[in-house]
């Protein structure tokens, strides 16, 4: 699968809903094990904004939690695809080279890092036309109204 695919790729509402429901079940009787609390961050990081926020902090309490169940790498990869998906691109930097840095054959670590420094770039230039678009139009505006006042 295309690491673009995978970066903008959402979650079935169902499957959003059942690792919910286990997550908070395994949550009344105290700590959610590794895996349910994967899962459940995995699903919310292909949901909205504010779901992608709180998976992130999911997996960042997997990170330090001292546990087997699942790699560390697999936490950091899905961190930095989050970043990514919120448009935190020097986090998701951080983690991706993080990640780079143990494996540095990494071939899906090192297609994330080429898509992301690709959107920074885009987003950058997009930034910066919707700001010269508006500086234009507060000059455009500015002369005119220079005008008008000496017309007068």
């Amino acid at each position: 699968m295309d690491i673009g695919a995978i970066v903008d790729e959402c979650v079935d509402p169902a499957d959003l809903e059942r690792a919910s429901k286990t997550y908070q079940d395994q949550a009344r009787r105290g700590l959610p094990s590794a895996l349910a609390a994967f899962t459940y961050a995995h699903c919310l990081i292909r949901s909205n904004q504010e779901d992608v926020k709180t998976g992130i902090l999911i997996l960042e309490g997997l990170l330090k939690r001292q546990t087997e169940d699942i790699p560390k790498r697999d936490y950091v990869y899905y961190l930095a695809i989050a970043h990514t998906r919120i448009k935190e691109y020097d986090r998701a930097l951080s983690y991706v080279d993080l990640l780079i840095s143990a494996e540095s054959h990494n071939r899906q670590a090192a297609d994330l890092k080429n898509l992301i420094q690709s959107r920074m770039q885009k987003d950058g230039f997009l930034g910066l036309a919707i700001l010269g678009l508006g500086g234009g139009a507060a000059i455009i505006a500015g002369l005119a109204a220079t005008l008008l006042t000496r017309r007068r």
